[in-house]
């Protein structure tokens, strides 16, 4: 699982990290977590469903932080 962001075949290699495939998902503004993972999934279509997953995640507790401050 620790290797899920390792693309070295993959053209999205630079972005396959959660933090950047949440700021490209969200340059599309979803409106609900279910739009952001297939934004998520038409934007890294080589990414493996853990690393959007993991991105989503991450917007998830991104959004958590920003509401709670």
């Amino acid at each position: 699982m620790g290797q899920i962001f390792r693309t070295e075949h993959s053209v999205f290699a630079p972005a396959a990290n959660p933090a950047t495939m949440a700021e490209q998902a969200m340059t599309f503004a979803p409106a609900s977590d279910a739009d952001a993972l297939k934004v998520l999934r038409a934007s890294f279509p080589d990414c493996p469903l853990s690393a959007r997953v993991a991105a989503l995640g991450f917007l998830m507790r991104r959004q958590r932080r920003q509401a709670s401050a």
